[in-house]
């Protein structure tokens, strides 16, 4: 069904790459085993075409799970088990081929890495099912998919040599892929961005053999969950900006956190305040910034119309349900992509009050963001309690890891410092799993 379109041969440049990166990598995790090749076809499919006329094309008759199931191709790639096979919508305005116009080809490379890791699963018989979620699986083909981004940014794929910006457009697509919040415990199927993003990363750091370790479906936890009750699935999970920003909001929070975190090291925290400004006091990285926090006061600052561009700083991808078109709709409400800003603002504080750091540099910026993931940890939890007054919505960990990706290296916040994106989610990893400790 190669229509011969950009997309497709995009697609068929991945898969080239894809395989011959598994054909070098597959022996070491299959004990010296060659790579058995694919014993199906691959299967490029118009979507729209399929909505329209609600037949398979003749081109992908044989497809056992497209036969088994019309429409479960639309607006999708996938891995079908059933005969070995790679199928995809290319349809014009559907998912895939919109988030690749958006976040770069780099994409098209790692959704495809991700299904050819559950052809590699199929090969070393890891199935699900037997003990092993449906997310699990999804998780290591993630970090599969990991694996050959190291391997696109080290020059080892020949048709996606690509940059660390090239690799962070990519992951901020690669965010857009993630589950929605979950009904129910048995919808969580992939994962939210947070884990999948973390799943990617994972690869990246540690390479295909630790993403097929035996330990790897055994060791992971995620934080993807649904909502507590109506009215959090009311609100989406959102607090009004006012209360984030008000007297018993985040930053008391904030201080009630590093009260207790100072007292472990023997630290005694002076609190922070949260007070509005047009710009810092001090303590910025440039003039044109709009958020921070400033030592010489112990203030953080926040123009109000920063906070709100934060607080709708997020980016939602609709489907239209009668014919399956995609639209990316910006400037969508997510109340802890603001508050990760003001915690790592917080993190800023203690890093200067607990260690006497400076608080500009690329490290600095680093070490907050950590700090923060480490809040992010002790506040993520279903109900509040005396110690946990405040805590986290379902959907605020992908809040947090868009702020990460797209939100803190703005130059009306902190400004990028010399980092990339995926520093500052090993950052926010590290520190979410680790604890401040880690950081």
């Amino acid at each position: 069904g190669d229509s011969g379109g950009s997309f497709d041969t995009e697609v068929k440049a991945a898969l080239a790459d894809v395989i011959s990166f598994w054909k070098v990598t597959y022996p070491k995790v299959a004990h010296g085993a060659a790579l058995p090749p694919l014993h199906g076809s691959l299967y490029s499919v118009d979507g729209a075409h399929l909505m329209a006329t609600r037949q398979v094309p003749a081109s992908a008759k044989p497809n056992k799970c497209l036969r088994q199931r019309l429409t479960f191709i639309v607006d999708n790639a996938a891995y079908c088990q059933l005969d070995d096979s790679i199928i995809w919508d290319r349809g014009s305005g559907h998912l895939l081929p919109v988030l690749t116009n958006q976040y770069g080809p780099a994409l098209t490379a790692l959704v495809f890495a991700h299904e050819f890791g559950h052809a590699i699963q199929h090969r070393l018989h890891i199935e699900g099912g037997n003990g092993i979620a449906t997310i699990d699986i999804e998780s290591q083909a993630d970090c599969a998919a990991g694996a050959f981004a190291a391997a696109m940014l080290a020059g080892r794929a020949p048709h996606f040599r690509i940059s660390p910006a090239d690799l962070d457009r990519a992951l901020e697509g690669y965010f857009q892929i993630r589950d929605s919040t979950p009904d129910t415990p048995t919808d969580a199927t992939h994962g939210n961005g947070f884990d999948r993003i973390n799943a990617l990363q994972l690869g990246i750091q540690h390479g295909a053999t630790y993403c097929f370790s035996p330990t790897y479906l055994h060791d992971r936890t995620y934080t993807e969950r649904g909502y507590v009750d109506q009215n959090d699935y009311n609100s989406q999970g959102n607090m009004p900006l006012d209360e984030i920003l008000g007297p018993q909001g985040i930053g008391h929070d904030l201080n009630r956190f590093w009260r207790k975190a100072g007292t472990s090291i023997g630290q005694t925290l002076r609190p922070v305040t949260l007070a509005q400004a047009d710009h810092p006091a001090c303590g910025a990285t440039n003039a044109s910034s709009e958020f921070g926090y400033c030592p010489d006061d112990n203030t953080v600052y926040y123009s109000p119309s920063f906070a709100q561009r934060a607080y709708n700083s997020i980016t939602d991808v609709v489907i239209d349900k009668t014919d399956a078109t995609v639209s990316l709709q910006p400037d969508q409400p997510g109340d802890f992509a603001l508050g990760l800003l003001v915690a790592v603002a917080w993190g800023m504080a203690a890093r200067s009050q607990f260690f006497h750091k400076p608080i500009t540099g690329s490290a600095s910026l680093i070490a907050a963001i950590c700090y923060a993931g480490a809040y992010s940890e002790d506040i993520n939890r279903e109900t509040s309690d005396k110690t946990h007054p405040y805590v986290l919505s379902p959907p605020d960990m992908d809040e947090a890891t868009s702020a990460v990706l797209d939100l803190v290296n703005s130059e009306a916040a902190f400004g990028a410092r010399g980092t990339t994106g995926l520093q500052r989610v090993q950052a926010f990893v590290k520190g979410y799993q680790g604890g401040l400790g880690a950081c």
